[in-house]
């Protein structure tokens, strides 16, 4: 009875609807996994009571992502989908905000939100949110060449919808300038870097980070620097400096012996 109801009560708002408030559309971007938070607020004020909140998401069946109406969230028409991963800032709606924080955010979210604002004796508001989100990958690590006592390591970073901090760090945590960068997109807008380093003797390992500021995230790559691997080519060019020595002065003494003997 209640969600027929309430189906009711928003058809008769979409119809009347003319004296709305109308928002401007954000956009918010997010990465799969994680947490993100859909702005909405309303003014506080004496002469109004707290409105019912609706957040709703366009073209989903049901559409109702969280509802919030006397006080207390309403399960009966909300999205299985969204069950247990979106919730209101409990503590923050005195202030006006009933923005919508979505847990455990997935590739099928992203899509335009709608935060309804519902008085009994008011115009509604509806504020328009658009939900990006981003899928991102673990950054690659691989030795590229090994040479003159140092080894070269490439980073590959894949399909981040913005571009990020791309920074490598040695075994003690110091940052190593990049000596070359390749900067790409592929068909859908989302970048592809490459850089390389090279690391002199002496350092263990490795670590390219990969840092996006907008929405504070992280991701890092580790490998372990063998000190067979960085001191191969010294050992081989020692011992191949070695071996010369030893053949010329070989070759020399034999020289000399056949010019004292004639």
């Amino acid at each position: 009875m209640y969600q027929r109801l309430f189906l009711c009560a928003r058809l008769l708002l979409f119809f009347t609807g003319e004296h709305a408030a109308h928002g401007k559309q954000r956009q918010v971007l997010a990465f799969a996994g994680g947490d993100v938070i859909l702005p909405c607020n309303f003014r506080i004020s004496d002469s109004t009571d707290f409105p019912t909140v609706e957040w709703s998401k366009e073209g989903l069946n049901p559409d109702v992502v969280f509802l919030y109406r006397d006080g207390c969230e309403t399960y009966e028409i909300k999205n299985p989908i969204f069950d247990y991963r979106t919730s209101l800032i409990m503590k923050e709606l005195k202030d006006g905000n009933i923005s919508l924080r979505i847990s455990n955010v997935k590739m099928s979210d992203a899509g335009k939100y709608k935060c309804l604002k519902l008085w009994k004796n008011a115009p509604r508001e509806v504020t328009v949110v658009e939900l990006v989100v981003g899928a991102v990958s673990e950054p690659k690590l691989s030795v590229v060449s090994v040479e003159r006592c140092g080894v070269t390591v490439q980073c590959e970073v894949n399909f981040w919808p913005t571009e990020p901090q791309v920074t490598f760090l040695d075994h003690q945590g110091n940052d190593i300038p990049a000596q070359g960068s390749e900067r790409d997109r592929d068909a859908s807008g989302r970048f592809i870097i490459k850089q390389r380093v090279t690391l002199q003797e002496g350092n263990s390992s490795i670590t390219c980070r990969v840092h996006q500021p907008e929405i504070n995230q992280t991701r890092e790559t580790k490998i372990l620097i063998s000190a067979t691997c960085s001191s191969d080519i010294c050992t081989a060019a020692f011992a191949a400096g070695g071996l010369a020595s030893v053949l010329f002065s070989a070759i020399l003494a034999l020289l000399i012996y056949k010019e004292h003997n004639k």
